[in-house]
């Protein structure tokens, strides 16, 4: 982790721009960014792989720190943004509000409908609590591996039981969840919709943040679901407490360098929607709701 406040706009792109960077941006770029004394680190827990421009509203992830460094130590109800383009000119202003249902940390998703490529300022009005501040640079779709809303999904063969592909646990939550019984492409060649999931459930380096979305998803849809198919994936080929291995073979192929993660694919198998990183009850039932 490197020194918030030698940290520069200016600077950002080569150091985080290309992940997950949840850690203090300060800005130092002189008059910039306005009394920059008083500003605080924004907690980043989105990777800019995620984020692109010219292709409708785009979800960031944010959570902040009290003076004791505690994560989501400070979490009112809703908080002012401001974000900036790469020449400094306002060009969104929203309210975010607090999510914290079902999972350890609240955090707060920004959408922002981004017009542009570079590096981008979001200020965070937090009112008594103070002011934050953070940075993305969201590219161009032509750029990015990962599948996006309006893609049509490839259909790849995913776990399951008789199948498993090289995979082994195909499920290391204990006892294993219950998505498992279809692979995602006998799903895409359905007439049904799909909700695949891909985490690894035993392996998770941040429990507050991936542990929690598989068994919520679980809570959510139960056992008794209908008229679609939900498909949970591992990460790794065959992990163990001393070394995770490869990535799954299936997980290679979306293209995503970050877990968990989770796409709705409709009967067609295109893409209505994707969440990454982190995500409560609160948009998983959302996101279920179009189905």
């Amino acid at each position: 982790m490197w020194d918030p406040q030698r940290v520069s706009r200016r600077t950002f792109l080569s150091l985080a721009g290309g992940g997950l960077a949840a850690t203090a941006l300060l800005a130092a770029c002189g008059t910039r960014t306005k009394n920059q004394n008083d500003l605080r680190a924004a907690s980043k827990w989105f990777s800019d792989q995620t984020v692109i421009s010219n292709q409708g509203p785009q979800r960031t992830i944010w959570s902040f720190s009290d003076d004791d460094g505690n994560l989501g130590g400070l979490s009112p109800e809703s908080i002012e943004v401001e974000i900036l383009d790469t020449d400094l000119q306002l060009i969104h202003t929203t309210t975010a509000r607090r999510h914290i249902d079902g999972v350890a940390m609240p955090y707060y998703p920004v959408i922002v409908p981004f017009q542009r490529s570079g590096i981008h300022e979001f200020r965070f009005d937090l009112g008594k609590r103070g002011k934050y501040v953070g940075y993305t640079n969201p590219g161009t779709k032509s750029q990015s591996p990962i599948i996006w809303p309006g893609d049509r999904f490839p259909a790849l063969v995913t776990p399951t039981p008789s199948r498993p592909g090289g995979v082994n646990p195909i499920c290391t939550r204990e006892p294993s969840c219950p998505f498992h019984d279809i692979s995602l492409d006998d799903s895409i060649f359905s007439e049904r919709a799909t909700v695949l999931i891909v985490s690894t459930p035993a392996f998770c380096g941040t429990k507050w943040m991936c542990g929690p979305v598989l068994e919520n998803l679980i809570t959510q849809v139960g056992s008794n679901y209908s008229g679609f198919d939900v498909i949970h994936a591992e990460v790794y080929s065959n992990p163990s407490k001393d070394e995770l291995g490869p990535i799954a073979p299936a997980v290679l192929d979306m293209g995503v360098n970050y877990e968990p993660f989770m796409f709705l694919l409709d009967e067609r198998g295109v893409v209505l929607r994707r969440l990454d990183h982190i995500w409560d009850n609160v948009e998983l039932r959302e996101l279920l709701s179009l189905i």
